[in-house]
């Protein structure tokens, strides 16, 4: 396989995983693509290979971890694909603002005031693109 094509699929891979594109993921790819077949052998080992918890529950725990992490505007995107991907798995609203709700003792209201936001962005966009809330 060739470089420039195995850098492609990494990248690919990469977004495919992610559930969104981010040229960081594409640029890392073409520049350091060991680096990045190491992490997504960690993602596998982690998110496919160990199943402990669901893909559902994985997403709840990166919303959870991104929402603690980095609640500001330059995260917002990438909070927002996370919410995106674990309502189309099958999470709840209400789900995601109880986990929320838990954060706000270690991580403060404005965790919750500042992610409940991006959840209903979110929603907005998803039935922007046809996707219809579960009953």
């Amino acid at each position: 396989m060739t470089n420039n094509k195995k850098q492609n699929d990494l990248s690919k891979t990469f977004a495919e995983r992610r559930s969104h594109v981010y040229p960081a993921h594409k640029w890392l790819a073409e520049k350091f693509p060991e680096y990045v077949q190491i992490m997504l052998d960690l993602d596998y080992e982690i998110r496919q290979k160990t199943k402990i918890f669901d893909e559902k529950m994985h997403e709840l725990f990166h919303i959870i971890a991104l929402a603690v992490k980095g609640s500001n505007p330059h995260n917002q995107q990438h909070l927002k694909a996370h919410i995106k991907k674990g309502l189309q798995l099958g999470l709840a609203p209400e789900e995601i603002a109880e986990a929320l709700m838990v954060c706000v003792n270690p991580g403060g209201a404005m965790v919750l005031t500042y992610s409940v936001t991006c959840m209903l962005e979110a929603i907005d966009e998803l039935k922007q693109e046809g996707w219809e809330e579960p009953k």
